[in-house]
């Protein structure tokens, strides 16, 4: 028995060289050198790149030390060429707030905020960033007022953000205004173009009171328009409580420079939406996508599709399809799949579960794709007797990120095809740091990159996966989906348990070609391109 258990590991560990070694297919790669930093060091974001590299923002401390934040470049070859730490004085010896960095017009602006609480008042700044020093330009303007002098609000107003249009041309800062409890929901929206001239800006009172709305996803489209999906609460309570969901989806819309305000439901009869994402198109047409459930609780039975004229509001196409049985059971092994089918052929509910909706991408053709990942975390608490006959226990939280799940839609709403990408990630006590993906795409192509264990680059799709863990030797695994639904999995390189390891929440693509993944392990840090072919 000892001798078949090491042949299967030879095997394995060939097969994974072999994938390590092997030039990639679908992308070329270029490693940047290995830095050495601060143990607390982190990035934060990839915040924009130019022809010379990339531009990040990482801070430094925290916990119990404070918190700073530096701008950092890096070339095309990933390896850094300089790093300034974010430090904002307002020419009167007073350091301002930073608030955030939004890239432009090829230029970085620096967002960043005061409060004076003699008068109750908090100023939001902005400025450009010098790309040669990384420092401010001094080129700083006032772009927003909160006035709380009046108002002891119960609110936390402020929380500057911002959303950037498709076209990179306009941008939308928007934040909260102080309210009392009970009283409606105040925003404030603000318009500029690429050079941050005023476009419109419009102080909203909302029909919702502030404890039973949250504004989940801000859009901006090419014509500066402005768009906020949000989530109302029918009680005080913001979870679901099983067959009766206390919560709908409600989408307002802000044309005509902010004149213009109309309000859409989104429903589904007799369904419960459970997730919901936005993308607006070149005509300003709304488009809507996501997950429905027939129990009202947080499993999925299926998709929708909605399309909304950005004209007249008028809902052109509604349509929504229950997942079939053939795809619920993909990937699962043969045993799993026999007890499934037959629950449905009892009559039973079948439907996946813990799955959260990621991302949106809108087709040329007017479909869209609905790319989402089963993520739930465990709890684990262990009761014990002590030495001293006392009782103690400890608690654990493992976290859960497994099979990816992409619909192909069409733009008549009719779903294409609908895939899972296999995907076994637990780990413990440490958020899922390690775990999840990040999701590229090039023409008619689809690319999941992630981190997986070796054995899996064996399994057919059919068999038990392994669980990776950051703790042992791994691989970072590229799944390319084409426009069938067809995959194809490939391992990019090999990591040892001492390399560094990539963090898929915090890489991302930055360009149609090009995908930045971010590696750290301890102390050392690393980023990685990928050039897609």
């Amino acid at each position: 028995m000892k001798k078949i258990i090491i042949v299967v590991l030879i095997s394995i560990v060939f097969i994974t060289n072999a994938f390590s070694q092997k030039k990639s297919k679908n992308v070329d790669i270029v490693y940047g050198e290995e830095i050495k930093e601060a143990r607390s060091s982190n990035l934060e974001e990839i915040i924009g790149h130019d022809e010379t590299g990339i531009y990040v923002l990482k801070t430094e401390g925290g916990a119990f030390s404070s918190e700073s934040s530096f701008i950092e470049h890096f070339d095309n070859n990933m390896n850094q060429t300089k790093s300034e730490e974010v430090i904002i004085e307002d020419g009167k010896g007073d350091e301002r707030d930073f608030e955030f960095f939004a890239f432009m017009n090829n230029t970085i602006y620096l967002f960043s905020s005061i409060e004076d609480k003699k008068s109750d008042i908090i100023q939001l700044y902005a400025q450009t960033i010098n790309k040669k020093t990384l420092k401010p330009n001094k080129d700083s303007r006032k772009i927003a007022r909160i006035d709380y002098s009046n108002k002891k609000s119960d609110n936390d107003f402020g929380n500057f953000d911002y959303e950037i249009s498709p076209d990179q041309t306009k941008i939308l800062i928007h934040y909260l205004l102080p309210t009392k409890k009970k009283e409606k929901e105040k925003i404030a929206l603000i318009v500029m173009d690429k050079d941050l001239n005023l476009v419109w800006e419009k102080k909203c009172t909302l029909n919702y009171s502030e404890e039973l709305f949250d504004g989940e996803i801000y859009r901006l489209d090419n014509n500066s328009n402005a768009y906020i999906l949000g989530v109302v609460y029918k009680e005080k309570a913001v979870s679901k409580r099983r067959g009766k969901p206390n919560y709908k989806f409600q989408l307002i819309s802000y044309k005509s420079k902010g004149e213009v305000v109309n309000e859409y439901p989104i429903e589904l009869k007799d369904k419960f939406i459970t997730d919901m994402q936005i993308a607006i198109n070149k005509n300003s047409d709304i488009v809507c996508a996501g997950f429905y459930s027939n129990l009202g609780t947080f499993s999925v039975d299926g998709s929708y599709y909605m399309y909304i004229n950005g004209e007249n509001g008028d809902i052109t196409n509604k349509k929504f399809k229950e997942f079939d049985i053939d795809f619920i059971t993909q990937n699962m092994t043969e045993r799993e799949a026999d007890r499934t089918k037959k629950k449905e052929k009892k009559g039973k509910e079948i439907e996946l579960y813990d799955y959260d909706l990621d991302d949106l991408v809108l087709r040329e053709d007017g479909g869209v794709i609905l790319v989402g990942e089963q993520y739930f975390v465990e709890v684990h608490t262990t009761t014990y007797t002590n030495s001293n006959g006392s009782m103690s226990s400890s608690t654990s939280y493992h976290y859960n990120y497994n099979d990816i799940i992409v619909i192909n839609i069409d733009s008549e709403g009719q779903i294409d095809w609908a895939k899972k990408i296999p995907k076994c990630q637990e780990s413990i006590d440490d958020g899922g740091t390690y775990s999840s993906y990040t999701m590229g795409y090039l023409e008619d192509k689809l690319f999941f990159i992630f981190n997986d264990n070796p054995k899996n680059l064996l399994n057919k799709g059919n068999g038990k996966l392994s669980n990776y863990s950051p703790n042992r030797e791994s691989v970072v695994v590229l799944v390319a989906l084409d426009n069938e639904g067809n995959q194809s999995k490939e391992a990019l390189y090999k990591m040892k348990r001492s390399d560094i390891l990539i963090r898929p929440k915090l890489s991302e693509q930055i360009s149609d070609s090009e995908m930045i993944l971010y590696g750290k392990k301890g102390k050392m840090q690393q980023f990685t391109k990928l050039l897609y072919k």
